[in-house]
C-alpha cells in the first residue's frame, strides 16, 4: 500500500496531520454549502411567498376598485344632476339680482322729473345705460327739465351719475320732446 493511501492506518505523523486538518476543511466546507443551500432556498421559498402574498393583496385591491369605480359610476347621474342644480341656482340668482338692480334703476330713473315733465319713451341700450325721452307741453317745463339735468351731472341727485340730453324737439301736437342718456351708479 502506498503511504497516501487513505485506507492505510499507519500513517506516518505529518500525514496523519494533513489527514485530519483535510477532512476538518472537507466537514467545514460541506458545512457552509449545507447552510449556504439552506438560506438559498429560504430565499427561494420567501420570494415565492412574497410573490403570492402580493398577488392576492393586489387582486383584493383590485376587487375593492372595481366595487368603488361600479358605485361612483351608479352616482354620476346624480352627481350631474346635483351640479346642474347648482348652476341653474347661481343662474336664477344672478338673473333676480340682476333684476333687483333694473328695477331700483328705473325708480331711480322715473323719479328724476316730477309732473312739470312726463318720461314717455323707457329704453336700455347695449352699454347698460338709460336711453328716455321727456315730455313737457310748454317752455317752463323745457326749463326745469334742463334744470334737474344740471342738479344730476353735479351729484345732487342720488343714484344718478351722468345725464346727456340727446335731442330736443318740438312737435306739431305743441309739446316739448326731449331725448336724453341717463347713467346711474
Amino acid at each position: 500500500m502506498k503511504t497516501g493511501d487513505s485506507f492505510n492506518l499507519n500513517l506516518l505523523p505529518s500525514q496523519a496531520k494533513f489527514q485530519a486538518a483535510r477532512m476538518k476543511l472537507q466537514k467545514t466546507f460541506r458545512r457552509y454549502m449545507a447552510i449556504g443551500a439552506i438560506v438559498w432556498v429560504l430565499v427561494i421559498v420567501g420570494t415565492v411567498i412574497s410573490h403570492i402574498f402580493v398577488g392576492v393583496s393586489l387582486e383584493a385591491e383590485n376587487k375593492k376598485y372595481k366595487q368603488n369605480l361600479e358605485a361612483f359610476k351608479g352616482m354620476t347621474d346624480e352627481i350631474t344632476l346635483s351640479q346642474l342644480i347648482k348652476y341653474r341656482i347661481k343662474v336664477l340668482g344672478q338673473v333676480l339680482k340682476d333684476r333687483f338692480e333694473y328695477s331700483t334703476a328705473f325708480e331711480r330713473v322715473t323719479t328724476i322729473f316730477s309732473e312739470k315733465a312726463t318720461v314717455s319713451k323707457f329704453q336700455i341700450n347695449e352699454n347698460k345705460e338709460f336711453v328716455i325721452t321727456v315730455t313737457t307741453n310748454n317752455q317752463e317745463g323745457v326749463d326745469y327739465i334742463e334744470s334737474r339735468v344740471e342738479e344730476a351731472n353735479k351729484g345732487k341727485i342720488e343714484g344718478i351719475k351722468e345725464v346727456e340730453i340727446n335731442n330736443v324737439a318740438y312737435t306739431n301736437d305743441g309739446n316739448w320732446s326731449v331725448n336724453m342718456g341717463v347713467k346711474i351708479e
